[in-house]
């Protein structure tokens, strides 16, 4: 019986924001950057090493870190009208350490990556902020890291300076370092309201009308509380999957849904159905490969048989080699039944098409082990006789 071949689905999972941000002027706050050579400057475990081998508290790492970020990288207006809507993680962060340019997802992907390597928590927040002297909401990314026992927030966008009349001014300042949840969110909101890290999280109509004046003088109704703490806590031990879906969830919760947040929930709802598509992909080339394993005990039983049990073997050993058989195709049906086609036609088909071959599989299973019985059954003088008999049956 022929292998079947493994089939290999290249899926490029891309996540990216579009940012569009135009920093407002904060008040500057030179601070002094660390001397990082440039040879360890150009990746993050260069970075990370020169930072763990400098700095001794998590707090001191991550201001060298904020203050190298800030006064090396400047922003990319360029890439404010001609960025691409979506990248590739690690390139983007190659390439802002290659040509020290960045947009908000360059500064915010560095800065997540090197607080992995000095052990301090991190996530990258996606969100929207409205520029000073607009009224239009635009995409941006900056970072949450826990210090101290406490999440502070954390824009090096921002923090190195301003775009005006099209050009980047760099004015290095601290106002969005260790930045309190309960003041980041005057003038940033993240798209899933877990990462306002707040048990009164603002709604995002709310949010647009304080930044733009169009907030109605009403009586604040009560808010159910939300346990961010507790969702913290079960969005970290959870599955890229389930991420997604919680994540999905919460933003979906809102009652009004401004184009910003839509775009980013459609392309969250996006990612999900592809991860959902690898998972897939991975659990049939999964019972491709124990189906594979399989036809190879298979295969060697029928060598060893044809080669009339020589050298000999136990009847227990020789039940022991079909059952491994058995269990391989076994297997491959428990695998083949949790995998859900859904609308893919090929999918399907090669579904009912492995089925069917792991069906005749078992059967052939069965018949060697019917075949060891016999044998076993049979006097000695008489069992030469029986592989001849059993070769002539397959062959018809």
């Amino acid at each position: 019986m022929p292998k079947l071949i493994l089939l290999f689905f290249l899926i490029f999972i891309i996540t990216g924001v579009v940012a569009q941000e135009r920093a407002v002027t904060p008040e500057a706050t030179v601070v002094s950057s660390p001397g990082i050579p440039t040879a360890q400057a150009k990746s993050i475990d260069g970075l990370s090493r020169y930072i763990n081998a400098h700095y001794r508290t998590p707090q001191e790492k991550v201001q060298a870190l904020y203050s190298w970020l800030t006064s090396n990288v400047v922003y990319d207006v360029y890439a404010l009208t001609n960025m691409p809507q979506y990248y590739e993680k690690q390139a983007l962060i190659s390439q802002t350490l290659t040509t020290k340019k960045a947009f908000c997802q360059g500064y915010a992907e560095v800065f997540n990556e090197v607080c992995a390597k000095i052990g301090v928590p991190s996530y990258l927040v996606t969100g929207f902020v409205i520029p000073k002297g607009s009224s239009k909401p635009v995409s941006h990314a900056w970072c949450a890291a826990l210090l101290n026992g406490k999440w502070y927030l954390f824009d090096p966008t921002w923090g190195a300076g301003f775009v005006e009349n099209g050009k980047f001014v760099s004015r290095i300042n601290t106002r969005y370092f260790m930045a309190p949840p309960a003041k980041m969110i005057q003038t940033h909101i993240p798209f899933d309201p877990l990462w306002q890290f707040s048990t009164q999280p603002l709604t995002y109509q709310e949010f647009i009308s304080s930044r733009t004046g169009l907030a109605k003088p009403t009586v604040a109704k009560p808010k159910p509380l939300f346990s961010y703490r507790d969702s913290l806590a079960v969005y970290a031990a959870s599955s890229h999957k389930a991420q997604l879906v919680s994540t999905i969830r919460r933003i979906s919760a809102h009652k009004a849904i401004p184009p910003v947040v839509l775009d980013h929930l459609n392309h969250t709802k996006k990612n999900l159905a592809i991860n959902n598509q690898n998972e897939t992909v991975d659990l049939y080339n999964e019972a491709v490969s124990s189906f594979n394993v399989g036809i190879d005990q298979l295969n060697q039983f029928i060598g060893y048989r044809n080669n009339r049990f020589q050298p000999a073997k136990s009847e227990q050993e020789l039940k022991q080699m079909t059952q491994h058989c058995a269990d391989k195709f076994s297997e491959t049906k428990r695998l083949l039944q949790q995998i859900k086609p859904g609308d893919n036609t090929n999918l399907f088909l090669s579904l009912q098409n492995m089925k069917a071959m792991v069906e005749k599989a078992l059967l052939q299973v069965e018949s060697q082990r019917m075949f060891v019985d016999h044998y076993f059954k049979t006097p000695v003088k008489q069992r030469p006789a029986l592989f001849y008999k059993q070769a002539l049956a397959e062959r018809n």
